[in-house]
């Protein structure tokens, strides 16, 4: 007897949903999604509508040389779809049931996450690509590529005490001009989104300052998100401090995640750098989390200066991706991106 067709029924996620089902598999997957899902329900925030699920209806009759069908409501795949703005997109997430791969669930809810990001025409629509599904991708039209990721891998407690130890004596010490948290009201955060939008291409201004904010205001989850500030140039508008780079760290399952870091340049950067590990190290010592003291960073491998000080370091890259693009890439400068933000949402 043969079974009967079946439906794949496709779902937008809530809040809740999205941390449970989005963490469950990136887990999964060992994508080292941030600790017990808290960075998702934020990423859910930047478009509510843009995280979906499917499950399919089973056939209502099969026989036992059939091959195995899901149960009901069991779910087959994932995709997370970010608008942002009028003009740009993001899908991250896509991932398909290891137990029915190769039935078309994964590539039918990945056509319901373009479709989300093209009832208006998007001149930009972006993802990071692992290596084995680019060419997957580019038939699907992300034929444009703006630089590889290389995912550095390096511990925490080294670079402050081995590596690094003079400047993260100094940073302790509180001996390094305009190096304050981001909570600190001299910060301007509206200028993070301008930050970002010159050194990566992303318009994103309420996602940008949202991020900054969950890193800035809560030490008991081991989040940290610093800034260096110039000590004689001003923004126009507010009167505060230029911000001449920010960066974040959180906790995930496996290891600390930096992202973004944002910098003029390779001397900022590594002062962001240590100050992250600083601060992680001494509240893993006050308060015990038990996430390994190890940073991973996504570097873009056209940034020279970036290269040269995660080289320096010694930190080796363990997981290449390729910044991909349907449409325009975004005009930036990849020069300052010493970070991107996270794989997941650009």
């Amino acid at each position: 007897m043969l079974a009967s067709p079946t439906r794949q029924v496709f779902h937008q996620t809530d809040r809740d949903q999205a941390a449970d089902h989005f963490f469950k598999w990136a887990s999964s997957e060992h994508w080292n999604p941030g600790h017990k899902g808290l960075d998702i329900k934020l990423l859910h925030s930047a478009d509510p509508k843009g995280f979906f699920f499917s499950t399919v209806d089973p056939p209502s009759n099969t026989t036992t040389t059939e091959q195995l069908h899901p149960e009901k409501d069991e779910v087959v795949s994932i995709v997370s779809a970010v608008r942002y703005g009028e003009d740009q997109g993001w899908i991250g997430y896509y991932i398909a049931s290891p137990k029915y791969r190769g039935r078309g669930y994964g590539i039918a809810t990945w056509n319901r996450a373009i479709d989300h990001l093209t009832p208006d025409t998007r001149e930009s629509i972006g993802l990071d690509g692992v290596m084995t599904q680019v060419e997957n991708y580019r038939k699907s039209g992300f034929t444009q590529s703006s630089w590889l990721n290389e995912r550095r891998h390096g511990s925490a407690v080294d670079l402050v005490e081995k590596q690094e130890r003079e400047l993260a004596d100094k940073i302790s010490r509180n001996e390094v001009e305009g190096l304050v948290l981001l909570s600190d009201p001299q910060v301007d955060l509206d200028q993070l989104p301008g930050i970002e939008t010159k050194y990566c291409g992303l318009k994103r201004p309420q996602f940008v300052k949202d991020w900054a904010l969950f890193h800035a205001n809560h030490p008991e989850e081991h989040r940290v998100g610093v800034a260096i500030l110039s000590s004689d140039k001003k923004d126009e508008k507010s009167g505060k401090p230029l911000v001449l780079g920010y960066a974040c760290v959180r906790p995930a399952i496996s290891s600390y995640r930096v992202g973004p870091v944002y910098a003029v340049d390779g001397d900022v950067a590594k002062k962001l750098l240590v100050k992250l590990a600083v601060d992680v190290v001494s509240a893993e010592k006050q308060s015990p989390l038990g996430v390994p003291l190890m940073f991973d960073i996504d570097i873009p491998d056209k940034n020279p200066a970036a290269v040269k000080m995660f080289d320096g370091l010694g930190w080796k890259n363990t997981f290449p991706c390729l910044r991909m693009w349907k449409g325009k890439i975004p005009d930036h400068d990849v020069n300052g991106v010493f970070g991107v933000t996270t794989l997941e949402v650009g």
